[in-house]
């Protein structure tokens, strides 16, 4: 079966039109971008595709980057991550920064943190606790307000974090189970409009018995959300100058996790008390 045109993207800038032959590859990408959605511009997007070979196998390709996959879920997975790059590489200004973003009340929480910190299942276990969070990987930051733009990413979590979520709460939803495929837009019914973080959150190891979170000051802050900071577009004196003037306006944290549970009730207390007292 040929592939199909289906929805048009455009994402901080960067279009690109989906295109495939697998029925529910459609809903679950438009699931993910739902909020990017765009009218399509006549071929000039960048085209996702991916294309099932006679119920053997799967393709998927984007410009130059492309692959093959025994399974569905893991050419969904594939191409999402060669979008998320292509997304950070196409922007002009805009930063890059390794963290989760939360929205609350109009502003931001980003929780950062290196590869492996436990940034997804937290996202996941915030999400279950009803807060807004719109991306558990990857937040740009525009350079003239200093607003959050987080980047769509599917939840990459494996079967161990889905059991640590599912002994705290009600089942994942049935995509996970099915297309090992959820994102933030399944716990999340709308997005809000970007905000200039107010809260920052770092995640440092080891993992302790009991979570704990303390104030931290802005200089170290400022440190150690350049060590998740990309090679992006702008020069080094500019990221700098980026990165302190978000820590300059936010109230900066350094969370050491403990069990995923009292480590997601944590944070969610701590952005609580931050609702009511904006309301």
């Amino acid at each position: 079966m040929a592939v199909r045109d289906m929805s048009s993207f455009c994402v901080y800038g960067f279009r690109f039109r989906l295109r495939t032959n697998v029925s529910d590859v459609e809903c679950l990408m438009t699931g993910l971008y739902r909020d990017f959605l765009a009218p399509c511009l006549n071929g000039s997007e960048a085209e996702a595709i991916i294309d099932q070979d006679g119920g053997t196998g799967f393709s998927w390709r984007l410009g130059e980057k492309a692959g093959t996959a025994s399974t569905l879920p893991n050419a969904l997975w594939n191409l999402e991550a060669a979008l998320c790059e292509t997304i950070i590489r196409s922007q002009r200004r805009s930063i890059a920064i390794h963290a989760a973003t939360i929205q609350v009340e109009g502003s931001v929480a980003l929780v950062a943190g290196c590869s492996q910190a436990g940034k997804t299942t937290l996202s996941l276990a915030l999400a279950r606790r009803g807060l807004a969070v719109a991306g558990d990987d990857v937040a740009l930051v525009d350079p003239e307000t200093l607003k959050a733009l987080p980047i769509p990413r599917c939840f990459h979590v494996d079967d161990r974090g889905a059991a640590l979520l599912e002994a705290g709460g009600p089942p994942l939803p049935a995509a996970w189970r099915r297309f090992r495929f959820i994102v933030p837009n399944d716990f999340c019914p709308t997005a809000e409009s970007p905000g200039r973080p107010r809260w920052l959150i770092f995640m440092r190891g080891p993992r302790a018995e009991h979570p704990t979170i303390a104030p931290v000051s802005q200089a170290e802050m400022s440190a150690r959300l350049l060590s998740e900071t990309g090679q992006g577009p702008l020069a080094d004196s500019e990221t700098i100058a980026i990165i302190c003037g978000l820590t300059a306006g936010a109230f900066c944290f350094a969370l050491t996790p403990g069990p995923l549970g009292e480590t997601a009730d944590v944070i969610a207390t701590l952005l609580s008390q931050a609702k009511r007292a904006a309301g």
